[in-house]
């Protein structure tokens, strides 16, 4: 692998600790291209190498973000105390095979299934996990017309009353216990979540691990919330951690060299760019991780491809910072283009994760934002649908006082929704939609980029989406979302795929799914941020529509 033209870079070797078999030494490297963007990095590791916050990290001492109260700080350890935990998954992924299970379905937040999906990703040819972060009733029913006398059901939360988690577990409880009976559903369950929970059940059958309540979900990745899912489904913890455990040590050192800060001050140099994580194609989960790991560090990100155009404004003064910098976190890529910065690292998947945990963590320090913010507002099921401001094609429009009268299309609306973008800002597109059966709204990102003039940060929600972290949010805000179940495409309203009694009240799944995505909807406006939501009352319809209104050439 050839090093990026031009750059520069600190790497440490890395001794492999655990695991079955012993590994060479790794090194965790980060690599710099592109000026003034790389002294300034360069800079700012050395002021945090003064301030000794990379000790200081690695012992888990909470005053390193003296903003943020109550800093969750027990990630900073949790790789070397995860090791026993190995031997624990092995033995229980043994007992599941005996009884026929080798599927994992994983119900939980999205934060936890964020972190479960980065661990699976790094076995991907031995890993079987289906995971669900939302309500979606599409998503659901067709995570359970798989395999279901094969599957192991998981079931995340760390507080144990997400209600969305709750309602999906119950839903898929139902019609799992329908397939294979209630005893041995029982017998093959799973529940991680903290000391005291609602979820925590000894003395039902059910197999409970606990979290440790000072560990924050999106850094949960080398814990139990990370580790039992995917280990379950066949992915090499032992492996990873035998990467992540000597990362922590050596990405511990006050040491300007220190990939880990090398990285933080790449991070904060780029706070007013947009940062193009170019691994959207080649490594989506650990993008999918990334993403909202960085929007809580105050950072705007961008998932796209290694050679999508990125939009951005002319800088005229060659001493400001660049307007996009790429990101190749997988060990990767090409020089940047011109007139960006470009950062890329590469380690064992272990020590991926170690790296960007520490180095978002310390970036958020510098931006004096909260890296470790809760996730999502909750829904309020009964709160009513507001009206639309008109109806085009298959899709209502929602939005508030931003869209100028007179708008009456799809097309329209987005163009005016660029329109109030604030300089250097981008465009956040939220699809609360199904990855596989709508997965053509991701081919979108080019066309709505060519159109609005805006770098698009597209993702799948509720996953792609963090909660409030007290940095500027500097993106306007499209959220799509859709109606729900239509197998025969008649538009009528379909009957309960869950078995009677199973959804929840008011009006299931569906509504709750919607009521999610208008919490989020909600907040991002009491922020003050412009916010469109279409809604495709005819997936199909709408889609379609969507299509046109986005590769229509704009009127101005």
């Amino acid at each position: 692998m050839a090093d990026t033209p031009g750059g520069d870079g600190a790497d440490l070797g890395s001794a492999a600790a655990g695991g079955s078999v012993p590994a060479p030494a790794a090194p965790v490297r980060v690599v710099l291209a592109g000026e003034p963007f790389s002294t300034a990095a360069r800079r700012i590791a050395g002021d945090l190498a003064e301030e000794t916050v990379a000790s200081r990290v690695a012992d888990g001492d909470p005053s390193v973000w003296p903003a943020v109260p109550g800093s969750g700080t027990g990630w900073t350890g949790l790789a070397r105390a995860s090791r026993p935990l190995t031997g624990q998954i092995a033995a229980l992924r043994e007992r599941f095979a005996v009884l026929g299970a080798h599927r994992v379905l994983l119900v939980g937040t999205p934060d936890a299934v964020a972190v479960a999906r980065l661990v699976a990703a790094g076995s991907p040819d031995t890993t079987r996990l289906t995971a669900l972060d939302s309500a979606d009733p599409v998503q659901v029913a067709e995570a359970l017309a798989r395999e279901p006398a094969e599957t192991v059901l998981v079931v995340a939360d760390p507080a144990g009353d997400d209600p969305v988690v709750g309602a999906v577990r119950h839903a898929v409880v139902s019609v799992l216990a329908d397939e294979i009976g209630a005893d041995a559903l029982t017998g093959r369950t799973v529940h991680l979540t903290e000391p005291g929970s609602p979820l925590d059940t000894p003395g039902t059958g059910i197999t409970v691990v606990t979290l440790d309540a000072d560990v924050p979900a999106r850094f949960g990745a080398l814990g139990p919330l990370g580790l039992v899912p995917a280990g379950l489904a066949g992915a090499d913890v032992a492996g990873l951690l035998a990467a992540a455990v000597p990362a922590a040590g050596t990405l511990g050192e006050d040491d300007p060299e220190n990939p880990a800060l090398l990285l933080a001050g790449a991070l904060a140099a780029a706070g007013g760019s947009v940062l193009a994580l170019r691994d959207d194609d080649r490594s989506p989960a650990l993008t999918a991780w990334l993403a909202p790991l960085l929007t809580a560090a105050g950072l705007a990100a961008v998932p796209t491809g290694p050679d999508a155009p990125v939009p951005a404004p002319q800088v005229a003064d060659p001493a400001a910072p660049p307007p996009v910098v790429d990101v190749h976190a997988d060990g990767t890529g090409p020089a940047p283009a011109p007139g960006h910065g470009a950062v890329r690292t590469d380690a064992p998947p272990g020590a991926t994760i170690v790296l960007w945990q520490v180095a978002a963590a310390l970036a958020a320090r510098a931006r004096r934002t909260d890296p470790f913010a809760p996730g999502l507002p909750a829904p309020d099921p009964g709160e009513p649908e507001d009206a639309p401001a008109f109806v085009d094609g298959g899709i209502a429009v929602h939005a508030d006082g931003w869209l100028p009268s007179g708008v009456d299309t799809v097309a329209g609306a987005l163009d005016a929704l660029a329109a109030v973008a604030d300089d250097g800002g981008h465009l956040a597109v939220s699809a609360w939609l199904d990855p596989e059966s709508d997965a053509s709204v991701a081919v979108l990102r080019g066309p709505l980029a060519g159109r609005t003039g805006l770098p698009i940060a597209f993702g799948w929600a509720p996953g792609c989406r963090s909660g409030d972290t007290g940095g500027p949010d500097r993106a306007v805000h499209c959220h799509l979302t859709g109606g729900g179940l239509d197998p025969d495409g008649s538009g009528a309203a379909p009957e309960d795929p869950f078995g009677a009694g199973t959804a929840p009240e008011p009006s299931g799944l569906d509504s709750l799914h919607a009521a999610q995505a208008r919490a989020v909807v909600r907040e991002q406006r009491s922020r003050g941020r412009p916010v469109l939501r279409l809604h495709l009352t005819d997936r199909l319809t709408g889609l379609v529509t969507l299509a046109r209104a986005v590769e229509t050439r704009p009127d101005h």
